[in-house]
């Protein structure tokens, strides 16, 4: 009975050691988001310039810790897998570099000290999260990006962008994955948006 015992223990003890949620031994796995759309929609050269201002996140994903989710409003981090920096900080240069490959804006910038800026895109991240089910793993992201004009701080227009794909594996890796697809999604989303307000 007791060798019955130790041996449930032991199994027991295994199983949860592999769990991608809870503590794990071993170093933590380091991941970015770096992708950015293979074509977006282009537009004649105009003399616009516009700022891009650093992006805003909501508390819970202003962090290098990645968010999962496996029941409706609750939200946790995996122990051992993490962002090399914040959504909101790898986020912005891909806003940059997605604007830029539309050839529209004599100039997408980050500073403000150009003596010019015709309008500003304000961003925050509202959710970044991988969701799993049962039988299933995706990513939710949501954005929402408002564009201001820089001559009287006017709002033009503002949209929120959402997207859910689905994640090849369900471990975080496969959220990784996930992530950066929706983040492309996401971006070709936001460039036409900027493209028919500007």
């Amino acid at each position: 009975m007791n060798f019955r015992f130790i041996v449930l223990i032991t199994i027991i003890s295994l199983l949860s050691g592999c769990s991608v949620f809870g503590p794990v031994k071993g170093p933590t796995k380091t991941y970015v988001i770096n992708t950015v759309p293979c074509a977006v929609h282009t537009k004649s050269k105009s003399a616009t310039t516009l700022l891009v201002s650093a992006i805003e996140s909501n508390a819970a994903y202003d962090t290098t810790q990645m968010v999962y989710s496996e029941h409706p409003y609750q939200f946790a981090y995996f122990a051992k897998n993490s962002w090399a920096e914040t959504p909101a900080q790898m986020l912005q240069p891909l806003i940059v570099q997605t604007l830029q490959n539309t050839h529209h804006f004599h100039a997408v910038t980050t500073s403000h000290s150009l003596a010019k800026v015709n309008y500003v895109l304000n961003t925050q991240l509202i959710e970044l999260k991988q969701v799993f089910s049962p039988c299933k793993s995706e990513v939710h992201l949501k954005l929402r990006v408002q564009i201001m004009s820089a001559a009287n701080f006017h709002i033009v227009a503002t949209k929120e962008i959402c997207v859910i794909e689905p994640a090849p594996q369900r471990n975080p890796y496969g959220g990784v994955v996930a992530a950066n697809k929706a983040v492309a999604n996401a971006l070709s989303q936001l460039a036409d948006f900027c493209l028919r307000t500007i």
